[in-house]
């Protein structure tokens, strides 16, 4: 999360206090000014500490509570099948579920990386990565295809689910690649996994993060600006799917601002790059928030609907649960 772990080094993260400016100016003439020197060195960033202070307990705790929100919305999918028969069906959020049961599944390898080190090598740290971004992209896509098919009322028939879903989880491999590989474990004496920046491949990633976290999103919102949603009780659950996109946004929009600094297309202060630090890594843990949030939310979208739709007595809510 952060310039801490996307690159080997990163100038954000030196401390000034490395140098030696009466050393460096021994062989310069007086005509140089000491401020223009100062002005020059590296840029001073407290992320990184902030980084390793809280990303453990973090990561931890999100995995603890994405666990236990997966294994509700599993048990709810498939005992209460009467409350999942409105869009986006069954099928897509089990999808999901999955998903984002993988991904917290992730997360413990992670918090383990910084606290103790990548001590399980460079090949798994490159699956790690491909897994995380891979499942991401999966969960983006899946999200969209579900909103788009809420919007125009178009339903994949059910003989097509299987090839759709198979068409979007390949779809989503193939833009994880560059995820894999660019990362790899680095640093001495303890190994971090981590991405490095590879030009090419990077640019390409970071693409791909670009289309999967904003282009859809921004899309979306247009298509919802010009359609209304056919069916009004699709709005709510569809609505609460997309919170994968709302939690997603601001760390591809940290990812571009990234990008355009790296490029040296974007000229700013030292102050900026520091708060860009902040942004870049603080949107990432917003995001894997949606791991647990989003499968609390679906649950409770699916129980809200339930209820609003139909009153039964106690009896008869247990006997549509178990059917």
């Amino acid at each position: 999360m952060g310039n801490c772990i996307i690159t080997v080094s990163s100038h954000l993260e030196l401390n000034m206090s490395d140098y030696n400016f009466e050393d460096m100016m021994v062989n310069y003439s007086s005509d140089y000014d000491v401020y223009e020197i100062l002005a020059s060195a590296p840029c001073q960033s407290g992320y990184c500490s902030f980084f390793r202070s809280y990303a453990f307990n973090f990561l931890v705790a999100v995995c603890a509570l994405g666990l236990l929100s997966n294994l509700a919305l599993v048990v709810a999918l498939t005992t209460c099948r009467s409350i999942w028969g409105w869009p986006p069906g069954r099928a897509s959020l089990f999808q999901l579920t999955l998903g984002t049961t993988i991904f917290t599944a992730m997360l413990p390898f992670f918090a383990a990386g910084i606290s103790q080190g990548w001590v399980i090598g460079d090949g798994l740290c490159k699956m790690v990565y491909m897994l995380w971004h891979g499942i991401l992209f999966a969960e983006g896509l899946l999200v969209a295809a579900g909103a788009c098919s809420a919007m125009w009322g178009k339903w994949v028939p059910r003989q097509h689910h299987w090839c759709v879903a198979v068409a979007l989880w390949v779809a989503a491999v193939l833009l994880a690649v560059p995820a894999a590989l660019l990362s790899g474990t680095e640093g001495h004496p303890q190994e971090l996994c981590m991405m490095r920046d590879m030009h090419g491949w990077h640019l390409a990633h970071v693409t791909s993060c670009l289309v999967v976290f904003i282009l859809f999103p921004a899309a979306l919102g247009v298509a919802k600006a010009m359609l209304t949603w056919r069916r009004s009780g699709s709005q709510l659950r569809v609505g609460v799917t997309c919170l994968f996109f709302l939690l997603w946004v601001p760390y591809g929009t940290a990812l571009l601002l990234d990008l355009l600094v790296r490029r040296q297309l974007l000229y700013t202060s030292c102050h900026f790059y520091e708060l860009l630090d902040f942004f870049l890594g603080l949107s990432e843990g917003l995001g894997v928030l949606h791991c647990c949030l989003g499968p609390l939310l679906l649950l409770g979208a699916g129980l809200y609907h339930q209820r609003t739709h139909a009153d039964p007595g106690p009896l008869l809510t247990h006997s549509m649960c178990q059917g």
